[in-house]
């Protein structure tokens, strides 16, 4: 390792050594100090701050974690306060900003704990957040949390169990905020419908996915002005409402409750429930990109053509197979003109591959054929039955195993 009387890690420069070390999580950091002098206080300039664990099966305790950080900084009293863990931090230097925070919640973390990552985070103003919220015991979330003058790309992931998901009952009050990614949450308007709902401080949302998340009907879930143009004769106001003026691209995956969309500047919709839930929207002139997926019931089918010609101005258009398994589908669309004048490309594809139904192939019903592609005659079809995705399932899977094989 020597080279003219010094080492190789000692002649990297400190931006090269501090990317490096960023690479890992904070604890690992740490370590590294003991590798050159040099080294010795170099994590204390790393932008980005790791508190995570990708084992969720891990068994470490916030005194643990504390008391391998006061190790390493040559501390000898008690490792088992927060106040201890707030010295760690305070070793870092100040003038650092954080580029990331990443923290994993876990059961038997004290909300001293919590809270103080967050403080510490937001006032070193940092850009991007992961929250890892396996603490089932403590589900409702610090409003604090959802405060931030810097955040740009908030991602918060709760437990899987949909019996212990951690409640949002603040609004989002994240004006610099971009994306946003909300995975086993409960999303309630109890306490924010008077600032004019969730969203209504993030004006530079721009992605947003909902992903397995619970919304609350019972109430609004965000109030606007421009739902004035949602035709409220029809009573849809008790819907789990969405407002997002400026949000280009969503996605929805399995979210329990019924949906009603307002987004203007839409471009991509992703939106897939493996049932079937009250799905509404309106205002989406700038939508050309949509994946839909529902598996509906026969007397759904009027609410689904309702659906489909609401993303009439959509180029690339993929729906899943069973919205066409709907046999009173066909009688609704006999008379209707199509409604995509633009649509490119249309592709139907099989989200349930559990069902036995159409394992052959498929064939569209003329009538259906004729509204989804009267107006777009030249637009490619490509339609994948269940056996066909089956078939592709387990060739990607070979491919998987045989490229590891090659390794």
């Amino acid at each position: 390792m020597n080279t003219e009387g010094g080492d190789r890690l000692s002649s990297l420069s400190d931006d090269l050594i501090i990317k490096i070390l960023s690479y890992n999580d904070t604890k690992q950091a740490i370590r590294t100090s003991i590798l050159s002098p040099r080294w010795k206080n170099t994590w204390k300039s790393i932008p980005h701050l790791d508190l995570s664990t990708d084992d969720d099966t891990s068994t470490t305790t916030f005194p643990d974690f504390a008391h391998f950080f006061y190790f390493n900084l040559d501390f000898t009293r008690d490792l088992s306060s927060n106040h201890d863990f707030t010295r760690v931090l305070s070793s870092r230097y100040n003038e650092v900003e954080l580029a990331s925070v990443k923290l994993t919640v876990r059961e038997g973390f004290r909300q001293a704990f919590v809270q103080t990552v967050i403080e510490y985070a937001y006032s070193h103003n940092v850009q991007k957040m992961i929250i890892k919220w396996l603490d089932i015991m403590r589900l409702e979330l610090p409003n604090s949390l959802f405060m931030s003058q810097s955040v740009k790309d908030f991602t918060f992931i709760g437990p899987t169990s949909i019996f212990n998901q951690p409640k949002i009952n603040s609004f989002l009050d994240l004006p610099a905020l971009t994306t946003l990614h909300l995975e086993n949450v409960t999303i309630s308007n109890k306490n924010c419908a008077e600032y004019g709902g969730l969203f209504s401080k993030c004006p530079n949302l721009k992605n947003l996915t909902l992903f397995k998340c619970d919304i609350d009907e019972v109430n609004s879930f965000i109030r606007h002005s421009e739902f004035s143009k949602l035709a409220p004769e029809t009573g849809l106001y008790s819907y789990a409402n969405v407002v997002v003026p400026h949000v280009k691209n969503l996605t929805v995956v399995d979210c329990r409750g019924r949906f009603l969309l307002y987004a203007p500047e839409l471009s991509s919709l992703m939106y897939e429930t493996y049932y079937y839930e009250t799905f509404y929207a309106n205002g989406l002139s700038c939508l050309e990109k949509v994946e839909f997926y529902m598996c509906p019931f026969e007397e759904d089918s009027y609410a689904v053509v309702e659906i489909l010609q609401g993303f009439h101005n959509a180029k690339f258009l993929t729906l899943g197979l069973e919205i066409f398994e709907v046999a009173s589908f066909v009688d609704e669309v006999t008379n209707l003109p199509s409604p995509f004048g633009n649509l490119t490309s249309l592709e139907i594809y099989p989200r349930r591959l559990d069902r036995k139904k159409n394992v052959k192939k498929v064939k569209i019903p003329k009538q259906v054929t004729n509204f989804l592609l009267g107006a777009s005659p030249n637009a490619t079809v490509s339609i994948y039955s269940r056996k066909e995705v089956e078939a592709l399932k387990h060739a990607t899977s070979a491919q998987r195993m045989l490229a590891k094989l090659q390794v």
